[in-house]
């Protein structure tokens, strides 16, 4: 079944359809393929305050506005969708690269799948590898080169499908004054605040957004990662936030911290681990089954279970919608479940104690937060 480029099984759409009806599932996956209206940044408060940085990204054109609900998030409009121009010359390139220019980010050379022969400066058409094109730009090198080197940039993007402000370009970024972040995700940190905790462990840490947002609250955190580059990538974020007295990284599989580090213990965890990611925005294109959905609830099952272990409170969440990868998690570790003490969301699926996200509701990624006491 194709829901607007989302390909989902059968066994999932009935899975689906016992909390949603015909008319929201459609409405959910025609969102999950579009951008939200707001584009979220995080302030990183170790550094500055929310009103100067709204004052010097307002001073550079940036149309950035304070949220109604977190003190530490500002927002920006995300314009489009947009007619892109037609040009002669073609690059294809990868779903991860893609869903990244459509929002009008400038194309680096790792994401290029094909390429026509190109020049510097020639006029070329972005196009996703299921032939969706997102971009217009003017390529700032030769193809050759590029094929060849597989390093840095190819296109300056033009004209994107949609239109975000290029906030990395700012020297507000560089000096590690705010981190781009979702609404969900900054929740997540307003949680683990209040409840008091100045501890953590976060179990899935990479890229690192919920282990900064506690450390810049002042939390001592311990985030760990299974990859090697994701650690190596985190370590350079946390360097740039300068929230590294805060932050200890870890390289090693998160569901044996409990055996390989017995003494490893924390006021509170996050566990956001591997899922089917249905809730990411915008999508090109993606396909999941029931099936990959109940083989991930295994490992998420084991995560959370080693996260109990090591704290008596434990902030669980993920960024797809499935009801087996959430509620039916929760139940399954036989948690008591606390309230989050959140007023944005919808309360879960049979569980008022939960709070979900849904797209084509809140206008946010689709997301999925509770929050869970050890027995």
């Amino acid at each position: 079944m194709n829901l607007y480029g989302i390909e989902i099984d059968e066994e999932l759409y009935k899975h689906l359809l016992e909390y949603l009806s015909d008319a929201e599932i459609d409405a959910l996956f025609r969102s999950i393929t579009t951008p939200p209206p707001r584009y979220y940044i995080r302030v990183n408060t170790s550094k500055t305050t929310p009103q100067e940085l709204l004052k010097r990204l307002n001073s550079r054109g940036v149309p950035a506005y304070r949220d109604e609900v977190f003190d530490d998030a500002l927002w920006m409009p995300v314009e489009g969708p947009f007619k892109i121009p037609e040009a002669k010359k073609k690059v294809i390139i990868d779903k991860k690269a893609a869903e990244s220019v459509m929002l009008g980010a400038d194309l680096y050379a790792p994401g290029v799948v094909k390429t026509d022969r190109i020049r510097k400066g020639d006029e070329v058409n972005v196009v996703a590898d299921n032939g969706k094109i997102v971009a217009y730009g003017i390529a700032v090198a030769d193809s050759d080169e590029v094929m060849k080197t597989r390093k840095g940039p190819y296109v300056k993007v033009e004209k994107s499908l949609y239109k975000t402000p290029k906030i990395r370009d700012l020297p507000e970024y560089k000096d590690g004054l705010f981190y781009s972040q979702s609404l969900p995700a900054i929740a997540v940190g307003y949680v683990v605040s209040n409840l008091g905790a100045v501890t953590a462990v976060d179990l899935n840490a990479a890229p690192g957004g919920k282990a900064t947002h506690l450390a810049q609250m002042g939390i001592r955190v311990v985030a760990v990662d299974r990859s090697h580059p994701k650690i190596a990538r985190m370590k350079v974020e946390v360097a740039r936030l300068g929230v590294a007295t805060h932050v200890d990284t870890l390289l090693h599989d998160s569901r044996y911290l409990d055996r390989d580090f017995p003494r490893l213990k924390a006021e509170v965890a996050l566990v956001d681990p591997p899922c089917t990611d249905i809730g990411v925005r915008p999508k090109i294109y993606h396909k999941v089954t029931l099936d990959a959905a109940k083989t991930l609830a295994k490992y998420q099952i084991q995560f959370l279970k080693t996260a109990l272990k090591l704290a008596p409170r434990v902030v669980y969440s993920t960024c797809t919608l499935t009801y087996v990868e959430n509620e039916e998690v929760i139940k399954r570790v036989k948690a008591e479940l606390l309230d989050p003490g959140l007023t944005i969301g919808a309360p879960g699926w049979d569980c008022p104690e939960c709070r979900r996200f849904l797209p084509h509701i809140h206008n946010t990624p689709g997301f999925f937060l509770s929050l869970l006491e050890r027995r």
